[in-house]
């Protein structure tokens, strides 16, 4: 035992002493057990499997294999063990140029520690390196372990996997399983995966430096004027967690536009050519932002000491997930913030994640069917989407279920059925959406409560020693930041967000395995131009007029029209557009083109009804797959005539884009001038992943 404190004060000083119970999980673990370590964010659950790795390396050539749910974990994790003086390397879908010089070096025995994601391990190169032994396991970590519960908020597929490797490891090998939200349901379905003999260290979840409140602001609005009025305030750097990219982007431009240092950070941010991920997470880091608002691709992996302060939004589905998220407040400093601002719309989202969790029974049983019918040479992914209509993320989901269901299995870019019979068995995940529901109730009763929010959150989280903070809004029984708004700063906002617009990319090319006049390009001169959406659908601002004109008065309010023109004014003389069209529908004829022809006159510009529906066809809503959109609208269109000066193509909604494109090219080809689109609404799919 004084050898580890040895080490440790060698790394960090003479003055580091391990946090309780972190030197006995060393020792287990250097002892061979098996090890499930339940602990709070911020209690170094990192140092204990690099500290073990240390000593083990010492003693033998055998590696750690990390297994570990994020990219961004994986960088930090690397980062933490260069600290100790470790070289750990990872293996993922990012750096495939360093592959050959990673493996390379594990031959070598120049790599104490390998993390990859449990996706890794179903990799056929990978496994390659089990069986060659190059890769020789001296400790077997899973991070994130709540994942392989089937009950973790968390649950993926993929980690499913692991309990399949780790039946397979030595007895003498140990496995160490880390994760900070896992209650006592959780941490018995962990044992009956990875062994009842796996020992459980367990701590007290109560995190002193946190300081919560919670405020009701039912709409948008309200939420950025807050924000506004009292960001300022509040200590250090930190995070507004947003559950769609929307508000995401939302939140973000209402600070910039307000002087307000920000960045915003979502899972599928794409570099502008000024700014990738790295370098807004090196901002912020760096304290160069007061805030990043996000989504939660932004969480696991980002240790940074001194956050000030965690704002929601909007509240999270569970209050496992709202825990993790305010945990990355206040670990290095004595007091930091968690404001929940809870909204109206929060229900909604989050039955919207619930309901699309997992596969249904149905939509697995389309797949298989797929697949059955198509045994050889099997399916691409992109098969599926002119098969099935299902969304690609749906169909990449059921596909994944059902490989590590061994219902089908993946031959090179092929899925085919496995031999043996595979009926789904749903009644889990019946059992499970079940649970997710109670959890989001649990949540809105926690911001209801009048008790003591760490109290309830960690009671929520079985930590029997759990007691009141002493320190949130109701155990002090006064709001630790002012609740109120500035009447001035919310009309402010209401304007920002009626005044808020969002660009229309065009599509570049045809679906995948279309091809028109032998190209799935489509040529440049017959591309739309990057055109605007005046709103999302049904949202904050213009999208519930747009909601309620299309399908309860079946007419666009005139407030839409000078909205619309007062977006478009300057676009219009800027592309120098002449004349405006609209998109037709044999269900509402005149819904969309009479308003075009308002909007026409706004703007003073010459109006001709050029596009004709000739063939009706089922709405684009109900449509899930880019190939199926595009078949749905290819043929439904004519146009009569058209002008060679720049055109306004105006329609009511934009999802897929698929209508805007055909009509588009259809008008290019028949001699128009360039093409700029505009919608009032958009209705894409905006989930916070």
């Amino acid at each position: 035992m004084k050898e580890l404190l040895q080490e440790l004060k060698n790394t960090y000083g003479e003055e580091a002493e391990f946090r309780d119970g972190q030197e006995e999980a060393i020792q287990e673990v250097l002892n061979g057990k098996r090890l499930l370590v339940v602990q709070k964010t911020g209690w170094g659950k990192s140092l204990v499997y690099f500290l073990a790795t240390r000593m083990i390396r010492k003693r033998t050539q055998a590696v750690t294999l990390i297994i570990s749910p994020l990219l961004a974990l994986m960088n930090n994790q690397i980062v933490s063990a260069d600290k100790l003086g470790l070289q750990v390397e990872t293996i993922n879908s990012e750096n495939m140029d360093n592959w050959e010089s990673v493996i390379e070096r594990l031959e070598k025995n120049r790599i104490d520690a390998l993390i990859v994601s449990p996706e890794r391990l179903a990799n056929e190169e990978f496994q390659e390196l089990f069986r060659t032994g190059i890769l020789r396991i001296g400790l077997f970590v899973v991070d994130e372990a709540h994942c392989i519960s089937d009950w973790g908020h968390d649950f993926r597929p993929d980690y499913r996997r692991i309990v399949d490797v780790i039946r397979r490891l030595p007895s003498n090998i140990p496995v160490l399983a880390t994760t900070a939200t896992a209650n006592d349901r959780v941490i018995k379905d962990i044992k009956e995966q990875l062994g009842e003999d796996i020992i459980v260290s367990r701590g007290s979840l109560m995190r002193e430096s946190l300081q919560l409140q919670v405020i009701r602001l039912t709409t948008k609005e309200e939420r950025l004027a807050w924000i506004l009025d009292h960001i300022m305030e509040l200590p250090g750097t930190g995070i507004i967690y947003c559950l769609t990219v929307s508000d995401c982007q939302l939140v973000y431009k209402w600070l910039c536009t307000n002087g307000i240092p920000s960045r915003c950070y979502y899972a599928d941010l794409k570099n502008d050519g000024t700014e990738d991920k790295q370098t807004i997470v090196d901002l912020f880091m760096t304290n160069q932002i007061k805030v990043l608002a996000a989504t939660v691709a932004f969480g696991m992996g980002f240790d940074k000491p001194d956050i000030g302060f965690v704002i929601h939004f909007q509240k999270p589905g569970n209050l496992v997930a709202y825990y993790q998220q305010i945990g990355r407040a206040g670990r290095g400093i004595s007091r930091a913030l968690a404001i929940l601002l809870s909204g109206g719309e929060d229900n909604r989202i989050n039955n919207y994640f619930i309901e699309s969790a997992f596969p249904t029974e149905d939509l697995m049983e389309e797949v298989m069917s797929a697949v059955r019918e198509n045994p050889d040479p099997g399916l691409k992914q992109s098969d599926f989407e002119k098969l099935i209509n299902m969304k690609p993320s749906k169909i990449k989901a059921c596909l994944k279920y059902l490989v590590v269901e061994g219902a089908i299995y993946k031959d090179g870019a092929y899925y085919r059925p496995a031999a043996r019979f595979w009926k789904p068995d749903m009644e889990k995940s019946r059992e499970i959406t079940a649970i997710r529901r109670n959890e989001l109730e649990q949540m809105t009763d926690f911001a209801g409560t009048g008790s003591c929010y760490m109290k309830y959150i960690a009671g929520v989280l079985d930590d029997s020693r759990a007691k009141a903070c002493g320190t949130c809004s109701n155990c002090l029984n006064r709001p630790i930041v002012s609740e109120e708004l500035r009447q001035n700063t919310l009309l402010k906002a209401q304007s920002f967000i009626k005044e808020d617009f969002h660009e229309i990319d065009p599509r570049k090319q045809w679906p995948s395995g279309v091809l028109v006049d032998g190209k799935n390009r489509i040529p440049k001169e017959f591309l739309c131009e990057t055109g605007r959406v005046l709103s999302y659908y049904g949202d904050a601002g213009w999208g519930r007029l747009v909601a309620e004109g299309k399908y309860r008065d079946h007419h666009f309010d005139d407030q839409l029209v000078e909205a619309a023109a007062g977006l478009l004014t300057d676009f219009v003389e800027e592309h120098e557009i002449r004349w405006v069209t609209g998109i037709p529908s044999l269900r509402r004829p005149a819904l969309v083109p009479e308003f075009a022809r308002r909007l026409a006159a706004q703007l003073h510009l010459n109006y001709a009804q050029v596009i004709e529906k000739v063939k009706d066809t089922r709405c684009q809503k109900e449509l899930n797959t880019s190939f199926l959109q595009y078949e749905n609208v290819k043929d439904s269109f004519e146009v009569k005539q058209a002008f060679s000066e720049n055109v306004l193509l105006v329609d009511d909604m934009v999802d897929s884009r698929w209508t805007f494109t055909v009509c588009g090219y259809k008008l290019r080809e028949s001699g128009s001038g360039k093409v700029f689109p505009f919608a009032l609404a958009s209705s894409a799919g905006r989930d916070g992943r």
